[in-house]
């Protein structure tokens, strides 16, 4: 009986993260928890600073067009590097964004780091330059190649 209920749970589970599965690349709007739905879907921010978890904290809000943003996360120094990629709460492949080259190492200062939106295990790194509160950009204006990049809070 219980490998039949397992069984089961993993067959529904399966099931409904295959409905749930999109490439879809297209638009982008407002969303009831005041977040950005991009490419059809709500987006966070996942990473070590937050456990990896969809948490609405870290749900990226729009700045300009193709231009998102999640505002004040806390890094500490002592905790990095950190890091971190840009999904959905379910790690769709289309919405699942981690490096597209190596190194993926977000360099202060430096070039967005380019990513891949079918990302497996390639996630971002960064080390803030002292602990504070930092801004994590997430810029789709070049559809082919969406980047990341993140600045101190407020400038």
């Amino acid at each position: 009986m219980l490998k039949k209920f397992i069984f089961t749970a993993v067959a529904a589970g399966a099931f409904a993260l295959a409905g749930c599965a999109s490439d879809s690349t297209s638009g982008s709007s407002a969303s009831a928890e005041g977040g950005a739905d991009v490419f059809g879907t709500k987006i966070y921010l996942r990473g070590e600073m937050n456990d990896w978890n969809a948490q609405s904290k870290y749900l990226i809000t729009k700045v300009s067009d193709g231009l998102y943003v999640v505002q004040n996360v806390d890094l500490k120094v002592d905790w990095a590097p950190y890091k971190f990629k840009f999904a959905d709460s379910a790690w769709t492949a289309g919405t699942n964004f981690g490096y597209k080259e190596q190194p993926g190492v977000f360099e202060w200062g430096g070039d967005p780091i380019v990513l891949n939106p079918k990302s497996v295990f390639e996630e971002v790194k960064v080390t803030p330059p002292a602990d504070g509160l930092y801004d994590f950009y997430f810029d789709v204006r070049d559809p082919e190649n969406p980047s990341t990049y993140v600045k101190e809070a407020g400038k």
